[in-house]
Formats: C-alpha cells, sequence, structure tokens
C-alpha cells in the first residue's frame, strides 16, 4: 500500500512542477518582458490593427484641418494641410509629433476606444482632436520667421490655452519621406529643423530674464521700482566682470529704469544681494526650470547650483540671463504669463477637445494653475516697470497707439555666434489677454529683430 502511496506521489510532483515552470514562463513573457516585445520592430500586430481604423483627423482652433486621412490600397494614408507651418505639431510620420504622442486618441485605441459607435458607424473610426492653435496666427509666424531660426509662441494667460507654437526653420512631412536620401538629407540638415524650438531649444535667456530677477527682489522686499542703483559701465560683483551695454554706464538709476535701458551691472547687484537660497527658492515658485508638460517632447531648464567658490559669480551672471543658464522659449512665455495673470504659475496646454466621429466630447483640455510665485503687489510693481520698456527703454517697437503693450527686450551672449534676439510681451497690460514671446537665434537686437515678430502676432491676435 504504501509503494502505491509513493508511486501516486511521484506522478503528482511531475505535474506540479510543470505547471508552476509554465506559470513562470507566462509571468516572464507577460510581465517583464512584455514592454521590450510591445516596441520590438518585428512586433507588427499593433500596427496591423491600426491599419483597419480610419484615423481621426488634427485641426485648429478656426477650424482648419491641418492632418487628415485618406484610404489608399495600402490602408490609411495621412494627409498634411499647409505642411511647413504646421509640421512640428503634426510629426512626418506616426512615430513623430502628435501622431505619436496622441497615438491612442486617433485610433481610438485603449482609453478612447468607444466599439459602440464603431458599430453605428460600420467600420473603425478614430477621434478627431480640436487643438488650441489658431490656425491664422500659426501661419502668420511661418511668414515672419521665413529664413531664419527660432521660436514664436503666442498663449492666453488666464486659461494656459496655446495659440502658437512654432518652430522655424520648418520642414515639409511629405517631401522628406518620399525617399531615404530625402530623410537623410533632413536628419543631417545643419539647421537642425527637426527640433521643436519652443519646447527642446535651449538658450540662454540674457535680459529676459530680468523680469525675474526684478520680480524675485521686489516680493523679497530686498527692492522697489524706485531703489537706487548705480552702474558704472563695467564693474566686478561678485568676482566677475560684468559689462554694461552701455560703455560709460548709467551712472545712478532706478531699478525701474534699470529694466527699462536693461542695465547688466544693477540686476548683478540686485541677484548678489538677493542670495543662492532666495533666488533658488523664486526659480522652483516659478517652475522657471520646469519641462512645459505638454504632448511633445520638452527640454528642461538648467541652471548654475551657486555652489562652492564659484557661486557668487555664478549667481551674479545668472541675475541677468547669462552664465550656465539655459531655457526654453516656452520657459519664458510661462514667465511672462505669470506676470500678466497676476502672479500664479499656469500649466499651458495644447489640445482643446477629443470628439468622436458621432460628435461626442469625450475629453476636454485646461490649463492647471501650478501655484502663486509672487503676490499681487509685486506683479503690479513688475507689470508697470514693463510698461517702461515700451514707453522710455529698449522695447518702443511695441508702442502701439491704443494699445498698452507691457515687454521685455534681450540680446543675449552664446559661444556659438552672434547673440540670441529675445522679445517677450502681453496686451492689454491693464487687462491681459495675450502673452507673445519670439526668440530668433543669432538675431542680434531682440527689439530690432524679435520685437517686430513679437508685435506683428501681438497685433493679429488682439484684431
Amino acid at each position: 500500500m504504501d509503494e502505491l502511496s509513493d508511486g501516486i506521489k511521484r506522478l503528482t510532483v511531475l505535474p506540479l512542477a510543470g505547471f508552476i515552470v509554465i506559470c513562470l514562463m507566462l509571468t516572464y513573457w507577460q510581465v517583464v518582458a512584455a514592454p521590450r516585445l510591445e516596441d520590438a520592430e518585428e512586433n507588427n500586430r499593433a500596427e496591423r490593427m491600426r491599419r483597419r481604423v480610419q484615423p481621426g483627423r488634427l485641426l485648429t482652433s478656426d477650424g482648419l484641418t491641418i492632418l487628415d486621412a485618406r484610404d489608399t490600397e495600402e490602408g490609411w494614408e495621412r494627409v498634411y494641410a499647409d505642411t511647413e507651418a504646421f509640421c512640428h505639431l503634426t510629426g512626418y510620420n506616426p512615430r513623430s509629433g502628435l501622431q505619436k504622442t496622441l497615438s491612442d486618441v486617433f485610433y481610438a485605441q485603449n482609453a478612447y476606444s468607444h466599439a459602440w459607435e464603431d458599430i453605428v458607424q460600420g467600420r473603425p473610426v478614430g477621434n478627431d482632436i480640436a487643438l488650441t492653435i489658431d490656425g491664422r496666427l500659426q501661419q502668420l509666424a511661418h511668414r515672419l520667421m521665413r529664413g531664419r531660426r527660432g521660436a514664436v509662441i503666442a498663449m492666453e494667460p488666464q486659461s494656459g490655452a496655446l495659440l502658437v507654437l512654432y518652430s522655424a526653420p520648418a520642414y515639409d512631412p511629405v517631401a522628406i519621406t518620399r525617399s531615404e536620401e530625402d530623410y537623410n538629407v533632413f536628419t543631417y540638415d545643419p539647421e537642425k529643423p527637426e527640433i521643436n524650438r519652443p519646447l527642446q531649444g535651449m538658450y540662454p535667456p540674457g535680459s529676459v530674464l530680468k523680469i525675474f530677477t526684478a520680480a524675485a527682489a521686489i516680493d523679497a522686499g530686498i527692492s522697489d521700482p524706485g531703489a537706487k542703483l548705480h552702474c558704472a559701465g563695467a564693474e566686478r560683483v561678485a568676482g566677475t566682470l560684468v559689462r554694461c551695454r552701455r560703455s560709460g554706464g548709467h551712472g545712478t538709476l532706478t531699478l525701474r529704469r534699470a529694466l527699462a535701458d536693461s542695465c547688466n551691472i544693477a540686476f548683478a547687484k540686485l541677484g548678489n544681494e538677493l542670495g543662492p537660497d532666495r533666488f533658488r527658492r523664486y526659480v522652483k515658485g516659478f517652475h522657471l526650470l520646469d519641462a512645459a508638460k505638454l504632448p511633445l517632447p520638452t527640454s528642461t531648464g538648467r541652471m548654475a547650483d551657486f555652489k562652492g567658490f564659484k557661486g557668487e559669480m555664478q549667481l551674479a551672471e545668472a541675475s541677468f540671463g547669462q552664465g550656465a543658464t539655459l531655457l526654453t522659449p516656452m520657459s519664458i512665455a510661462r514667465l511672462t504669463a505669470t506676470i500678466a495673470r497676476g502672479g500664479e504659475v499656469v500649466q499651458p496646454f495644447i489640445v482643446a477637445d477629443v470628439r468622436t466621429a458621432g460628435g461626442r466630447v469625450i475629453r476636454q483640455g485646461e490649463g492647471r494653475v501650478l501655484g502663486r510665485a509672487i503676490s499681487t503687489e509685486t506683479v503690479q510693481a513688475v507689470a508697470g516697470m514693463m510698461r517702461s520698456v515700451v514707453e522710455e527703454g529698449t522695447g518702443s517697437v511695441a508702442d502701439i497707439a491704443g494699445l498698452e503693450v507691457a515687454a521685455k527686450t534681450g540680446s543675449a551672449q552664446n559661444p556659438a555666434g552672434d547673440p540670441h534676439a529675445w522679445f517677450t510681451c502681453f496686451a492689454p497690460a491693464g487687462n491681459p489677454s495675450v502673452v507673445v514671446t519670439v526668440i530668433v537665434e543669432n538675431g542680434g537686437s531682440g527689439s530690432g529683430v524679435a520685437g517686430p515678430v513679437a508685435v506683428a502676432i501681438l497685433r493679429a491676435a488682439l484684431e
């Protein structure tokens, strides 16, 4: 009897061991190895499924269809409208731009699926995506930036809705994918057209960052618009030689005048007085180095840590936007929007809503307040100083009859060539509805080169 019992036990162990092995193998392939298999080039199951789906359209806020689809013998093929003005938004294939990051939305997959509506339609159809982008303004930015490298951003400061997100140079999504040779020319182009400069471009901010330094100093209680400062034209501040844009210096001037005429020495001294701890605290409060959380690749800002024997020198340089500081144009746009919306930092957004083929809204976009950076009293002071930039300073290009514009210019030094030209502004100054930020790489004069582009966009947005 015992011999029979031992035999049964042995027979039981073998299936049990096999069952455990199968469980372990299933766990490995379905959990551990699943992400690698999903991304494998040989795995085209998802692609085959998506070819059956008519992909949704991409539209601007003023109703322009910038990405559509047509049925071909090989399946659905994407159709681009006004290719260059919107290329960095649409991308050039399913693995770039919004086609990649919003793929599940376009093809009604996973959380965006709607099986019942597909049955009613008689075929699987994706979702349409309406952007906050104003097609007319985006096309204007394209025309204004032709032949240049840089970025144009326009946004509503109160809601965070992006009206323009334009990168120059542009490219033609259809032309670069005609052949491998065309694509290689595009990829190795020294102008780097594939970079989405508003979100990925990293630039020294130069004098436009003086908005931040002024706001931090006033909010911390160590200065005010009427505070007296001195500029000798070239001075050592915290061990580093700082030169003013005026070789003879400004002499004694107020903080208001220092911002209006963009005095480097005054702001280097102001940053030194503010100190590294408070400076870092306000950088965090403004979310100055944070990447914009948009459905497109974005870069994170960089700044020195102000530690060690070079810490004070780094702080002085950062206070007027130079040194190790590198920011995206979106960071400057959001900084400007923070002043325009009363001191609160807003998270910008680009997707207005998502609709099924039947017209049902399944998602709506909205901006999100990230926190308060400075007090309303500080905002009023800084906004008034930015008005002085236009009325009596370097931003006179934005002195528009019948419209009060608050602005800041910048000519940011960079080791790779001529200075980058910056211009950032908002209007109307008393009740801001539009923020515009422009950078022209190696453009030199912020007021003379970037300023006219920003003013043209601002005028068109307010019409």
